[in-house]
């Protein structure tokens, strides 16, 4: 089987207010957690293939706070923030997740992202909890699963860069 399939990310919407995110690496959880949580390695994989990443900022403790802004290729800034809940590496991250870009801003989502590692390699599995099916919807319908694929995609390219070296 080729691996870019077997590695294929997966979306479902078990709820009406969850999307869940599920995507395998060819890479041990602590290399995953890693480029997940350091600025150093988002900054190469993190966004949609056609924006660049202007604001990479990470607070990694209970408390602390990230900012993620990416620009599209018309100027527009898109902005990700929020406040980690828990961080148990590598096993469990938990945040809120808030996005604003011009004349909109949603409400924030709870993001649940577990690494399981099974022989060296790492399912993620991300739970985003939105607080109505209305907010799920809307986020589902903005192409984020096309995103989130070329993301992952990239991020696990960072990874295996990361076993390497």
């Amino acid at each position: 089987m080729d691996a870019r399939i077997a590695n294929a990310l997966e979306v479902t919407t078990p709820s009406d207010c969850e999307i869940v995110l599920t995507r395998s690496f060819d890479a041990p959880r602590r290399l995953v957690f890693a480029a997940m949580t350091q600025a150093e390695h988002v900054r190469r994989w993190y966004g949609c293939d056609a924006f660049s990443l202007t604001v990479c900022d990470i607070d990694l403790r209970v408390g602390g706070a990230y900012r993620f802004t990416m620009r599209s290729p018309d100027g527009v800034d898109h902005t990700l923030h929020g406040i980690y809940r828990e961080v148990s590496p590598p096993d469990r991250l938990v945040h809120t997740e808030a996005y604003v870009t011009e004349g909109f801003s949603s409400d924030a989502a709870l993001v649940t992202s577990v690494f399981a590692e099974t022989d060296g390699r790492t399912t993620l599995t991300v739970t985003i909890l939105h607080t109505c099916r209305e907010n799920r919807d809307m986020h589902l319908g903005s192409g984020m699963e096309r995103g989130a694929g070329e993301a992952y995609d990239r991020l696990a390219a960072v990874v295996q860069s990361m076993a390497v070296a």
